[in-house]
């Protein structure tokens, strides 16, 4: 069995940092969604209208934070396999994932037809 499948150390190096990158990008907007969302609440003494947009406001931030401790998780888990050495290979069908895909998606844990399986609902 030949190098075919497996990234080369190089490769895994470049989307460890990209991850990492992504990683501390997400920590520090959800922070900053956190500390606006506690801010929102803390605020008193308005209108009811005001009042009902700051509530949706609370409501899209907290929205926004869950989104985002989702995508860390995923990319706490595509590290897991940076150093595991099975980063780019789909959890589905054990295909590489394509380099495309990874460059757009690095945390992606499923090559492009197994996604698109999944996003439809069928099984393999």
């Amino acid at each position: 069995m030949g190098d075919k499948g497996h990234m080369k150390k190089e490769q895994l190096k470049q989307f460890k940092q990209i991850l990492l990158a992504k990683k501390g990008e997400i920590v520090s907007s959800v922070d900053k969604e956190e500390a606006e969302g506690r801010e929102a609440v803390s605020q008193g003494g308005k209108d009811p209208y005001d009042a009902a947009t700051d509530s949706y406001d609370q409501e899209f931030w907290f929205a926004i934070s869950e989104a985002g401790r989702k995508t860390l998780e995923e990319i706490d888990e595509a590290l897991r396999k940076v150093d595991e050495g099975t980063f780019g290979i789909c959890e589905t069908c054990a295909k590489p994932i394509d380099m495309p895909r990874l460059e757009v998606v690095p945390q992606a844990r499923h090559c492009i037809s197994c996604q698109e399986q999944e996003e439809r609902g069928g099984a393999h």
